[in-house]
């Protein structure tokens, strides 16, 4: 990606380089160079933006991990979803003024930020770049509607089971995977207590069915894992 210093620490990024234009064709990328956009980091727990917020901007993660949750009246945070490298998040300014929920990095991110009112330079273009990126997204809230069905349905284990399956998804079973949430985060997903997630990673590496190491996880039994995952 390309790169220009614009002070403060931030960076230009060039959107035609991302992958999620890359459908767009050559007319359309020559477009994307001259788009407003910025590469920032964060570390946490800085906030790349809270709920309430106005949102100003659609942001693309380029590495790290991203946090996205909503704070309920009794003070509880609820994580509605992990932003992986290449997804979209707070695309609310498309739809709305203010942001829905709050976005914090699991450690550290680096995104690539296009401002709202930048998309309107884009001129006949911009319904196109538009459709692309809800595309992404109502895949992105697809995916969340399927975690919150699986939530009713399944127990405790069988939830852990599941997110742990779909963390170390691809990588190969003697290879590590990091394991950037902590024990609450992973609570705070999947609807359950510290408690119980403790509970459950020490049985199962007890049982050798993971390896935990340096905040980096193991499958070591895969088909005991999926047993595990299945609702009875």
């Amino acid at each position: 990606m390309d790169y220009k210093e614009t002070g403060r620490g931030e960076n230009r990024c060039s959107p035609h380089n991302l992958g999620i234009f890359a459908e767009l064709g050559n007319d359309f990328l020559g477009i994307l160079k001259n788009l407003e956009s910025n590469s920032l980091n964060y570390a946490a727990p800085e906030a790349i933006y809270y709920a309430g917020e106005p949102a100003t901007g659609v942001y693309i993660l380029r590495s790290g991990h991203v946090k996205l949750f909503k704070t309920t009246s009794a003070g509880k945070d609820q994580i509605i979803r992990v932003v992986k490298p290449g997804e979209i998040f707070g695309f609310d300014g498309l739809v709305s003024e203010l942001y829905n929920h709050s976005a914090v990095p699991l450690r550290q991110a680096e995104v690539c930020c296009i401002p709202v009112a930048s998309l309107q330079s884009l001129g006949a273009h911009k319904a196109e770049v538009e459709r692309l990126i809800m595309v992404r997204c109502i895949k992105e809230l697809q995916h969340a509607d399927e975690r919150l069905l699986e939530l009713g349905a399944k127990r405790s284990a069988e939830r852990l089971a599941s997110f742990l399956l779909e963390w170390c998804e691809g990588v190969a079973p003697d290879k590590w995977t990091p394991l950037v949430l902590s024990r609450l985060e992973i609570a705070q997903l999947l609807g359950l207590t510290i408690e119980t997630v403790s509970r459950l990673f020490a049985l199962w590496k007890r049982e050798g069915v993971i390896r935990e190491l340096h905040q980096s996880i193991q499958i070591n039994d895969a088909t005991q894992l999926k047993l595990r995952s299945l609702s009875n």
